[in-house]
């Protein structure tokens, strides 16, 4: 019923359904708009048939979590990824993602080098594997000391570099005597596919920032699957999620662009910059100017090789990062413009004591503002996605009914 809807399927020697495959066309155009990094979820058991819901998840302009495709496997084997990741890539119009986020598996490690080659980052799901820290040292140390607390604290730090990560994983692991505990020296051993410093330099778009993005996720899809679902059933209570969130974008984006955020400080930097984000995303800016403003200093600033070297002193993380700027260019030693695309409050100090009113218009990234989806999208065959994705309730609202009409026979 929509030509932009891309679909695909196979059945086994005995004709029963293996794999699925399906991508909307408003999730194709988010995919173009927000697919820079992508989460790929291979961990739900949902229906009767015993089949795995696969759902692949991005993060929105108002940092919400975003579904672009979902797939069906019987079999968690190589093959079955295979073809569910070309699937995916064909879909998109073979535009690859820049990072794909997984979970610890190995088959699904290998397939990721086969079908996005070097087009892609992989990394581990952070959340997955904290998940299961608990159990695997045990209820005792968790729950009478503060190791998860001092743990977690160099884990999902994206400012620390590699040699700071090493030195205090050592330290806690040694202070709890756990330094030869079988299962965090094999975590530690493939550090650099799951721990942010590491990768600082890659693109991550938010996805990792927190435990809340995953965990809301898996909550999401939680509250409409369960191992008791029939097909209809399952694509019933899917398309209901969809809708739910495809109305919850609309709402926030409609209140954004008639509200204004609250200012905090005089500064035309803040209040241009309040104009362009969409308010959850301005709200990070802001927290970030404020640091800027109220525990950030200047150190000796120093030239190197004909470029200027500003030295700023941190007083909340008692640290001194690094501001170069070469030729009007601006890069922080914290790197969370290359992680996420907003700039740290340590750029921040430098346009703020260099009097600049605008932030220079390459650090303002389409994608967190609030008009990102308002550009023209197209889908695999070069047919605009705008008609379908206007069209798209009325389609949804058919295919309901078609669907609770087949449901309807298939009970009776």
């Amino acid at each position: 019923m929509s030509p932009s809807f891309y679909f695909d399927f196979e059945v086994d020697d005995e004709k029963r359904l293996s794999k699925v495959f399906w991508a909307d066309p408003i999730s194709i155009k988010n995919y173009a708009l927000f697919g820079e990094a992508v989460s790929f979820d291979a961990t739900y058991n949902f229906n009767e048939y015993k089949m795995m819901f696969c759902p692949f998840i991005g993060v929105d302009n108002h940092k919400r979590c975003v579904t672009f495709a979902g797939g069906l496997l019987r079999k968690e084997d190589g093959e079955s990824f295979t073809w569910l990741f070309e699937n995916f890539v064909k879909a998109m119009g073979d535009c690859y993602p820049t990072t794909i986020i997984i979970d610890q598996c190995k088959g699904i490690n290998q397939v990721i080098k086969d079908v996005f080659g070097d087009k892609t980052q992989h990394r581990l799901c952070m959340w997955h594997i904290m998940k299961k820290l608990p159990h695997k040292v045990g209820p005792t140390i968790c729950q009478n000391t503060n190791f998860l607390k001092e743990i977690n604290s160099i884990v999902w730090d994206g400012e620390i570099d590699t040699q700071e990560f090493e030195l205090r994983w050592k330290s806690i692991l040694s202070s709890y005597e756990l330094s030869d505990h079988e299962w965090l020296k094999s975590m530690f051993d493939i550090r650099s596919s799951w721990i942010p410093a590491y990768f600082r330099d890659i693109y991550l778009g938010g996805i990792m920032r927190t435990t809340s993005r995953s965990e809301s996720e898996n909550s999401f899809f939680g509250n409409f699957t369960n191992p008791h679902l029939t097909l209809v059933e399952f694509w019933m209570r899917f398309q209901s999620a969809m809708d739910a969130q495809h109305w919850k974008y609309a709402k926030v984006t409609a209140d954004d662009k008639n509200s204004s955020p609250k200012l905090s400080t005089p500064l035309l930097l803040e209040k241009k910059t309040s104009e362009f984000y969409t308010t959850t995303v301005f709200y990070q800016f802001q927290e970030e100017l404020q640091t800027a403003c109220f525990t950030c200093g200047l150190s000796p600033r120093t030239t190197k090789d004909n470029n200027e070297h500003i030295s700023i002193m941190d007083r909340e993380k008692d640290k001194v990062y690094i501001v170069d700027l070469s030729g009007n260019k601006f890069s922080c030693s914290c790197k969370m413009f290359e992680r996420i695309g907003l700039l740290c409050k340590h750029v921040l100090w430098v346009l703020k004591d260099r009097g600049f009113d605008d932030i220079p218009t390459e650090y303002l990234l389409d994608r967190w503002g609030k008009y990102a989806t308002c550009r023209p999208i197209f889908n695999v065959v070069g047919t605009t996605l705008l008609a379908d994705c206007m069209s798209i309730e009325n389609q949804q609202s058919k295919i309901s009914e078609l669907w609770s009409s087949i449901y309807f026979d298939f009970a009776c």
